[in-house]
Parts: C-alpha cells; structure tokens; sequence
C-alpha cells in the first residue's frame, strides 16, 4: 500500500485521534470502577494507534517514498 500525500496526513492524524481516545477512555476507566470492561478496548486503540503510525513511517522509508512524495508541502 503506497500513500500519497494527503493519504499519509490522514494516517498520522488518525494515529493521533486513536491515541488520544484510547487514553482518554483509559483516564476514564481508571476514574470510573463500573468502566472496567473497556479497559482492554482503550489498550486495543493505543495499540492500533501504534500500528497505524508505524506503517505509515514504514511507507514513508521505502525507497521510492522520496518520488512520490517529492511535491507534498510540510
């Protein structure tokens, strides 16, 4: 799977707001004792968060990425 631009934008801005929610719903699950069951779904996002990421840097290293992503603005 090869990003362009704006597809790898939307990875790490979708990394971002799995991390964010899965700590989020851990603050609360730890805040909140009737919360227990969803511990393991705020672990399940950090996880997929990390995942989401690492393949987006993975696409970024492979060494047509720097044709690809030649015009993209920073």
């Amino acid at each position: 799977m090869l990003f362009n631009c704006r597809s790898m934008r939307l990875g790490v801005l979708l990394s971002l707001a799995l991390l964010a929610s899965g700590f989020g719903l851990g603050l609360l699950t730890m805040a909140v004792p009737l919360m227990m069951p969803f511990s393991p779904l705020a672990l399940l996002l950090v996880l997929a968060a990390a995942l989401v990421l690492a393949l987006v840097f993975v696409d970024a290293a492979l060494p047509d990425a720097d044709h690809r992503l030649d015009g993209c603005r920073h």
